[in-house]
């Protein structure tokens, strides 16, 4: 394993040196080999499971220091109270990526914290980042899993655990929002040196590197929420602290992926107002990415920082509007202008499962809607879109069989439902891993029908609706 060291380079006052603090009687319980091997990493060696496992201390880890406006409220200093960064590794693809572990231990930005992670919190994690990377979006990955003997303190004692993620970056937009509020203008123009070198070099070459930069980090924050919105995902706490430089999913807490279809829907219960709900995520990035422009006030005149943020909402919209005509196997966006809004009214009003609506969708047969009206109370209604779909459809002259077959490579059969992850936490609790293992499976291959997990596919029960997540989460 190729360890690097580039963000320890940019000195202290970027991070704090921290070392991984290893868990009591803590196991290696999973290990995403394809990831590793894309890595090459070889968790084989004796000294690289030493090293990320915390056994073997590395003097450049670190633990990061940033800022943040967490559900609206600015906070001067936040930090990594739990994450601890390795350093990076060279994928296949020449790029760098980070390994940071979560659940590391104390660090001097825990503030109350114990430094810890639970078990439960890293199991979540690890299904949502390899499920979110399956279909399509932009995340942080999963690389090791770690369980332990160690209680931890959370509502009730829970098994402590530690979660091996990958990402390009950790960068957050809170990074630059702790320099620019804190008037340290060297350490800001430094940490935008260190991106463009490191995530955006092609802006290098640009007329002015960090309008370039800027342009293509909102561009990706609008495809990144746009693919949310498209796979029916809330992230739950999108706070600044909590957005990527390199517009990736990162942070997985008291997240949901979409059973019922509910617009204001708020998967977070600590989001008491609603705040992070799934219909308002498109103007929470664009508040994210306002409140980041801010950051460069000093750089670029404002009419500069306007039009970048202007390029948000028609990437957004453009993006969102390619991903739901390939759900709805549709050839023109005035076509699914058309179609698409009273189709989520009818699914908000029928209160219809996102997911199996449209897997079902792409089984449509041009002569038997019965599988989709045998879901809803008001066939007549469903019944009126449907012939208007139909005539759409036909009239695009595409063939019927052949969309079909791309639909469900578009459309699910599998999503992360909180019960089925709710019950692989259990069993692993118990040292069943087996419910889990079985869950990923089918996560990473969402679209193939898995007839031996077909279960793994069903609308939840009545008790798997009122789960709750929160922060603690």
């Amino acid at each position: 394993m190729n360890l690097e060291h580039h963000f320890a380079s940019l000195g202290e006052a970027f991070s704090s040196k921290t070392l991984i603090q290893p868990l009591h009687e803590q196991r290696l319980v999973e290990f995403n080999q394809s990831l590793a091997t894309f890595l090459s990493i070889d968790i084989k060696s004796n000294e690289t499971k030493r090293i990320l496992s915390g056994e073997e201390a590395l003097p450049s880890s670190l633990s990061m220091v940033y800022a943040g406006h967490q559900f609206g409220g600015f906070s001067p200093q936040l930090g990594d109270g739990r994450g601890v960064l390795l350093g990076e590794v060279r994928g296949q693809d020449g790029r760098l990526y980070d390994l940071h572990m979560k659940g590391a231990g104390l660090t001097p930005y825990s503030r109350r914290g114990d430094g810890r992670a639970v078990l439960r919190s890293c199991i979540r994690e690890y299904l949502a980042s390899e499920a979110m990377t399956a279909l399509s979006v932009p995340s942080s990955r999963a690389l090791a899993l770690y369980d332990s003997r160690e209680a931890v303190y959370r509502e009730t004692p829970e098994a402590g655990a530690m979660l091996l993620r990958t990402a390009q970056g950790h960068i957050r937009f809170g990074h630059f929002e702790y320099f620019f509020y804190q008037g340290k203008q060297d350490e800001l123009d430094q940490l935008i040196e260190y991106c463009l070198k490191h995530y955006y070099p092609d802006s290098l070459k640009a007329q002015s590197p960090l309008e370039d930069m800027l342009t293509e980090v909102v561009k990706r924050t609008a495809r990144m929420v746009a693919k949310w919105q498209a796979v029916g995902f809330q992230h739950g706490v999108m706070n600044t602290d909590n957005f990527s430089f390199t517009g990736e999913t990162i942070d997985y807490g008291p997240y949901g992926f979409m059973e019922d279809y509910e617009p204001n829907w708020v998967c977070n219960h600590s989001d008491y107002e609603g705040r992070y709900a799934f219909s308002r995520q498109p103007g929470v990035g664009l508040w994210n990415l306002n409140c980041l422009m801010r950051c460069f006030s000093k750089h670029l005149e404002r009419d500069q920082l306007i039009a970048i943020l202007k390029c948000y909402e028609p990437e957004l919209q453009a993006h969102y509007d390619v991903l739901m005509m390939k759900k709805m196997g549709l050839n023109s966006v005035d076509a699914l202008h058309e179609l698409l809004p009273p189709l989520l009214v009818i699914l908000a009003a029928e209160k219809m499962d996102y997911t199996v609506f449209f897997r079902i969708l792409s089984h449509l047969e041009k002569d038997d809607f019965t599988p989709l009206l045998d879901e809803v109370v008001d066939r007549e209604r469903l019944n009126q879109w449907l012939d208007r779909y139909l005539s759409i459809r036909l009239s695009e002259q595409s063939n019927w069989e052949q969309t079909g077959n791309l639909m469900l490579q578009t459309n699910p059969k599998f999503i992360l439902r909180n019960y089925l992850a709710h019950e692989a936490i259990l069993a692993a609790e118990r040292g069943d891993y087996l419910p889990f293992r079985r869950l990923l499976n089918v996560l990473n291959t969402p679209f193939d029908e898995h007839p031996e997990s077909s279960a793994l596919a069903q609308r939840a029960p009545e008790w798997g609706k009122s789960l709750e997540v929160s922060c603690s989460s």
